[in-house]
């Protein structure tokens, strides 16, 4: 398949586009329908573009109800953001100790808390200061000389059982740790997203935001249906996804790599203080993007029997690309509408 993942969303919206308009800051493209009016914004957010298609009653319903998403999701992330020196996240990376945290963020380090424990630390919050040395490293990264005394030092800082929290304050046992919220936040910021569109009325939308998308659709109503990219050739599709009600998050080696052959990328394993080399790409389906995104990033560290496991004892699906990405595994529910994977 020659599409790639978001023109594939955009072409299976089936409409024309009547007019394009630029309002609240963003652009809007509007399709008419029978009965309703399909309308699509996107904006720069969370360092990448995130597209909102909802289905309105009326064109005002609908440019109220995306500029409420977009402005809700920009106050989620500005909370959660490592980027900004003024967020709660950076005082907390950058003293060690954050009072009075916003509930919001204890929420979100609180779940990413769960899927540290039910995943035995694959998933780890505490990672930073292992990111941060490879991104200061200059590009493309030679793994023959790596300075693996450095990694082993700046991973014995990592542990999320040493990120204490409690009603009124979150701290570091340990000097120089530092947290990131990048596996988790983005999928906290697309739920607030949906929530808004919900409360505005809309009954069937998509938040696409790069590898996290929520869809929702009315009852009986057609799903949407979503791409995944082709880990071997990032312009082509693998497969197409079936999505109703949930949300689905794809992670891949080739996103974010710091090494020509990508064994080293942006997903670290907390264990080795080394980016895992199972799965060349990664799809969870879940009820929620916050817990898609959170698992995105754990399944890549952990072999088939235990995602198999772990996905069955949570109620999840699950699609896997091997490394070398001619082999895939999918969960027995996960809905595959087009491509082919071995049911695990």
């Amino acid at each position: 398949m020659d599409l790639n993942r978001r023109d594939f969303i955009g072409w299976s919206l089936k409409g024309v586009a009547l007019g394009a308009a630029a309002v609240g800051g963003g652009w809007y493209f509007m399709n008419r329908h029978r009965n309703s009016f399909e309308l699509h914004g996107v904006r720069p957010l969370m360092k990448t573009s995130v597209a909102v298609t909802v289905m309105a009653k009326t064109p005002g319903q609908g440019r109220r109800a995306i500029d409420a998403a977009f402005t809700r999701m920009a106050q989620a992330a500005s909370l959660l953001t490592r980027f900004d020196p003024q967020s709660p996240v950076s005082r907390l990376n950058r003293e060690g100790r954050l009072d009075h945290p916003p509930a919001e963020l204890l929420t979100v380090i609180e779940r990413a808390r769960h899927f540290s424990r039910i995943s035995d630390g694959a998933f780890d919050v505490t990672v930073l200061p292992v990111l941060d040395y490879y991104f200061s490293l200059p590009t493309p990264v030679d793994m023959r000389h790596l300075d693996m005394v450095a990694i082993r030092r700046r991973d014995r800082r990592v542990d999320y059982r040493k990120l204490l929290i409690t009603a009124d304050s979150v701290r570091f046992s340990e000097p120089s740790m530092a947290i990131t919220l990048d596996g988790i936040a983005k999928g906290h910021v697309v739920d607030q997203g949906i929530s808004v569109l919900r409360r505005y009325g809309i009954t069937r939308a998509l938040i696409d935001a790069g590898g996290d998308v929520h869809g929702i659709t009315e009852p009986g109503g057609k799903p949407w249906l979503i791409g995944i990219t082709d880990p071997l050739d990032i312009k082509r599709l693998c497969a197409v996804v079936s999505l109703r009600n949930g949300a689905l998050t794809t992670s891949g080696n080739y996103e974010v790599f710091f090494s020509v052959d990508r064994r080293l990328f942006h997903i670290i394993n907390p264990h080795t203080g080394m980016s895992p080399d199972h799965y060349s790409s990664v799809t969870t389906l879940t009820r929620s993007s916050m817990d898609a995104d959170a698992l995105g990033v754990t399944l890549f560290s952990l072999p088939l029997e235990k995602i198999r496991n772990l996905m069955a004892q949570q109620g999840h699906e699950w699609f896997i690309i091997g490394w070398n990405g001619k082999k895939a595994w999918r969960s027995r529910g996960f809905p595959l509408f087009r491509g082919s994977a071995e049911v695990v």
